[in-house]
């Protein structure tokens, strides 16, 4: 691989054997490498492939690098590391950048005294307790690596940008919406049949996992798939009060933040919800 830009001594910008521009870092791969120079790959630590707009994304790195110590896109590098294992996939260029960026800022409030309530922290360890618990050995290694005690609440922050990263949400803002608006709905479950949903079971995870396409559709106008007339009528004639409970949440959804769900959209919730009634109830 050849060096195209060298960024500086732990980060430089290569030509791939297939001509793809990619980020490349590692402990002293750019020393004393210029433009033109082949790659030390023995030197690697990391590979990110530019697919979109690679000048952008190297603008990106190069002010990252500028503004936030080395130390913090290693500590970074760490935790989506322990992600990408716990998580069974894998993280790009956007996460190191946004989660640096993040964990720089955390630990400088720290610093400084500073604080920043989470409203949704507990409605994001009972949702997503596997990002929740990244979050919480993010902090852990955040901590012992700075010397600091960031808050419990940090770990809800950074558990965010997993959830929102492999989710197809758009952004962290439309990721906490829907978590807030998720943890209603449940509310309403819980208050339509007298229950109490058990968190950690498999039903709950494929609730909360169906509420959250669920919920991204109807942001995204995305279309489900057609539901025949025999299906429709054979689950509202079955399960009728889990049906009257998904009224209630599309009602809900309808007069509180203006989403107007389709029927398919209804019955297919309804289909849900009952699966976690009977085992509840």
């Amino acid at each position: 691989m050849q060096i195209t830009q060298r960024l500086n001594n732990n980060v430089v910008m290569v030509e791939g054997e297939s001509g793809q521009p990619m980020i490349v870092m590692g402990k002293g791969v750019g020393y004393k490498a210029y433009p033109g120079n082949l790659i030390n790959e023995s030197l690697i630590e990391r590979k990110f492939i530019l697919k979109n707009e690679p000048k952008s994304e190297i603008d990106k790195v190069s002010t990252l690098i500028s503004e936030i110590p080395m130390q913090y896109i290693s500590l970074s590098d760490t935790i989506i590391k322990i992600a990408e294992k716990e998580l069974h996939t894998e993280f790009g260029l956007t996460m190191l950048i946004s989660l640096t960026d993040h964990i720089y800022s955390a630990v400088e409030r720290k610093k400084k005294n500073m604080s920043i309530v989470s409203p949704l922290h507990w409605d994001i360890k009972q949702l997503y307790p596997l990002e929740y618990a990244i979050g919480e050995k993010a902090v852990a290694v955040i901590n012992e690596a700075e010397n600091v005690g960031l808050d419990e609440t940090e770990s809800t922050a950074i558990a965010m940008h997993f959830i929102s990263s492999g989710s197809n949400y758009d952004s962290i803002q439309q990721a906490m919406n829907v978590t807030k608006i998720i943890s209603e709905i449940i509310s309403i479950i819980q208050y339509h049949f007298q229950i109490k949903i058990d968190q950690n079971s498999i039903n709950f995870s494929r609730l909360v996992s169906h509420l959250q396409y669920f919920l991204i559709r109807q942001v995204k106008g995305i279309k489900m798939m057609d539901m025949s007339e025999e299906m429709i009528r054979i689950v509202l004639d079955q399960y009728q009060s889990s049906f009257q409970c998904a009224e209630k949440i599309i009602s809900y959804l309808n007069k509180i933040h203006n989403v107007k769900p389709p029927l398919e959209e209804e019955v297919y919730l309804t289909m849900h919800i009952e699966r976690v009634r009977q085992v509840e109830m």
